[in-house]
């Protein structure tokens, strides 16, 4: 009888240090462990100035640096010129119509993430302090949690659209026009005579690149009054045209959107490129981002590669 029960004792103690768990330890309850995807956040910061505006150079020299330091997988730096100062255009005069409405406007004008914080003006006269301004705003952003992961890729369209002739959404807070409307700065009457040496104008080459992604909901929440846009912006060595916008996308709407539901979307840019000079698609920089169209807050930012 002692050596039967000094046997079964000495099995549960077996039982009990095996390793890999014990004998309480049951597989039918086993989960994967692993942690979710980590979707970082990415901070879309807009500056509106305008060439002449004497304040505008401290805040690029301090934006264009930071942008640097932090890439384009945490911050996208996006300069917009505004009223007819050489380089701004009917889109970035548009959208900064549309952020601000009846509220004071003036140069330089800063959006991080839209209306998420909005600088205007110097915070000082000192470059450092500015700088710190700037970098304190940034770094609050890139602490919240992302609610939507953002992807896209861009590829050639196979055949060239004339200018003017892309196809476009609804009439969108920022300009644009319905489908199939001509931008008003091609139009032309019927029997009307062009301007004197209009007609000898060299047709401008122009490059269509198709952009198309993913939006998906990865908060556990319904989201709504959401759209997705996109810009093309252009490097030039220039401060101030460190990557100043050349096209803005007309919004496109995304309905309700449910946790782990997503939105397709497809933009098609338009850029007008010198003819001799090939060279300036490797200075094009292609970002999509998501906004809310009641609070104008932007959610999330992509840059394609």
């Amino acid at each position: 009888m002692k050596e039967k029960l000094f046997i079964f004792i000495f099995l549960i103690i077996f039982l009990l240090v095996l390793p890999n768990g014990n004998i309480l330890t049951s597989p039918v309850f086993a989960q994967d462990t692993a942690s979710p995807k980590s979707v970082p956040r990415v901070v879309l910061v807009e500056l509106f100035v305008r060439e002449g505006c004497l304040s505008c150079p401290t805040a690029e020299f301090c934006l264009e640096d930071l942008a640097w330091e932090y890439g384009t997988t945490k911050v996208i730096l996006v300069e917009e010129h505004l009223w007819g100062d050489g380089y701004d255009t009917t889109e970035t005069n548009a959208r900064y119509d549309w952020h601000v409405g009846s509220d004071k406007k003036g140069t330089p004008d800063v959006f991080i993430n839209g209306l998420t914080k909005r600088l205007q003006g110097l915070a000082c006269d000192c470059v450092e302090g500015n700088y710190t301004c700037y970098k304190k705003a940034i770094d609050e952003e890139l602490t919240q949690p992302p609610l939507v992961e953002l992807s896209a890729v861009k590829t050639p369209h196979p055949i060239p659209l004339p200018q003017g002739e892309r196809e476009k959404t609804k009439e969108s807070p920022q300009g644009e026009k319905e489908v199939g409307k001509e931008s008003p700065q091609g139009e032309k009457k019927e029997g009307e005579e062009s301007p004197p040496g209009q007609g000898e104008k060299e047709e401008e080459k122009v490059l269509n690149i198709i952009i198309e992604g993913t939006v998906k909901n990865i908060s556990d929440t319904f989201l709504k009054d959401l759209a997705v846009c996109g810009m093309v912006s252009k490097e030039r060595d220039e401060s101030g045209l460190y990557c100043y916008a050349q096209d803005i996308f007309p919004f496109q709407n995304i309905p309700l959107l449910l946790p782990d539901h997503t939105f397709n979307f497809k933009f098609t840019s338009e850029i007008s490129l010198d003819q001799e000079d090939d060279r300036e698609k490797e200075k094009l920089h292609f970002i999509v981002f998501v906004q809310n169209l009641k609070t104008k807050k932007v959610l999330q930012a992509f840059y394609i590669e």
